[in-house]
């Protein structure tokens, strides 16, 4: 890197690795690495100070608002350039300078390319918090741009979903059978009849309420293949093939219609209505079955208590899960692509990229480079660290990184 020095004391594992750590202001770090990674970043992940009032061991969080302001306008416009024409940047900010945070995020990315402003819950309305006088604060904000919204490349992600949607509450009798000679029943009745129960009331009076909505949610989830429900289609959306499906299905609505379409799922009609099967919306998230939903703009389902041992660093307040930087990497990145922190902390975005195989840039200035990201980064290489994301990304270890000074 022009201006910087190859630290091979600090650097560690694969020396061919194409990871780097750059030890030095971020505003100067940035402009080095422009000649080489100019549209390079897919994914690119900020994380100023927040301007609390507060000092922290590593940094002062304190400044006037036009100062702060002022910083982070510098911040994004040295990023701006590395971000790939298909990539993005997440900009992670409280509320305090949320306002200032969109202002300086729409001047350099544009408002148009302005994708999503994303509410994080990360504590409950507990503790010293519950005693403000108006809302109880519990949410960080994600401010997320494109740099070119019309060529941006991001995944759809789905969040599981607490508790069995209700609406899949059919049971599908004879899936082996022909469509046309489908039978449904209830699917409450038919789990309490597995139980030895002959009813619905019977099952629910043995077991309790909430064990029995509970139980028949597992029993939902391992016989997917057979658990429906029925949806009104929207007409005026389908093609005629499908209008004239829909139209003999009402006219005839006993047997169950099935109308092939090349390219796309079979349609399924019963009574007028789309059969619909929960067994597409389930996933495996963190080892265990649950139905999903799309993910939305606000972010209930990432755990911030807890997290204190991920990494094996500490950095109380301060750092983010890695679960969260999972998300974000998922959504806007694919292994082999760059991602870029110019405000790499604990190592927490470093960490993961590594454990979902992308290359990845970090910069940070503070001494705690050397106290918490670095060493946390060596057990990430040795695969010593089990923490965060390691088990769902089958992470084992390997890789390394160069340092720079």
């Amino acid at each position: 890197m022009p201006g910087f020095s190859f630290d091979p004391a600090r650097s560690y594992g694969d020396p061919a690795s194409e990871n780097l750590v750059v030890h030095a202001d971020h505003l100067v770090a940035l402009a080095a690495l422009a000649p080489r990674f100019t549209g390079q970043v897919r994914c690119a992940y900020v994380d100023p100070p927040y301007n609390t009032g507060r000092a922290f061991a590593e940094y002062d969080d304190d400044c006037d608002p036009e100062t702060w302001r002022a910083r982070t306008l510098a911040l994004l416009e040295a990023t701006h350039p590395l971000v790939a024409s298909d990539g993005a940047l997440f900009l992670q900010i409280g509320d305090r300078e949320l306002g200032q945070a969109l202002e300086a995020g729409d001047r350099v990315f544009g408002r148009k390319n302005r994708v999503s402003l994303i509410t994080v819950v990360r504590s409950a309305a507990t503790g010293h918090k519950a005693q403000n006088l108006g809302p109880v604060n519990v949410s960080d904000f994600i401010v997320m741009y494109a740099r070119d919204r019309a060529r941006l490349r991001a995944v759809p992600q789905v969040k599981a979903r607490v508790g069995l949607d209700p609406a899949y509450s059919t049971w599908l009798e004879n899936p082996a059978d022909p469509p046309k000679r489908w039978r449904y029943a209830p699917l409450a009745r038919t789990f309490a009849r597995t139980l030895g129960h002959a009813s619905t009331v019977v099952a629910t009076k043995a077991l309790g309420r909430a064990v029995f909505r509970g139980e028949l949610a597992r029993f939902a989830l391992a016989n997917r293949e057979r658990v429906v429900r029925f949806a009104q289609p929207r007409y005026e959306a389908v093609s005629n093939e499908a209008r004239a499906a829909i139209d003999r299905s009402r006219a005839a609505p006993e047997p169950t219609f099935v109308l092939d379409r090349p390219g796309y799922k079979c349609l399924f009609l019963h009574h007028g209505d789309r059969v619909l099967f929960l067994a597409d919306k389930v996933r495996e998230i963190d080892g265990e079955l649950a139905q999903v939903e799309p993910l939305t703009n606000v972010w209930d389902d990432i755990r911030f208590q807890g997290i204190a041992g991920e990494g094996g660093v500490v950095f109380p307040r301060n750092k983010k899960p890695e679960r969260l930087m999972q998300r974000l990497l998922a959504m806007t990145s694919e292994p082999g692509d760059w991602v870029l922190d110019p405000c790499l902390g604990s190592g927490t975005t470093a960490a993961v990229a590594q454990k979902m195989q992308r290359r990845w840039i970090g910069v940070e200035r503070g001494g705690h480079l050397d106290t918490l990201a670095l060493p946390r980064l060596r057990r990430v290489i040795d695969g010593l660290d089990d923490s965060g994301v390691t088990r769902s990304c089958g992470w084992s270890g390997g890789g390394g990184f160069r340092v720079h000074a």
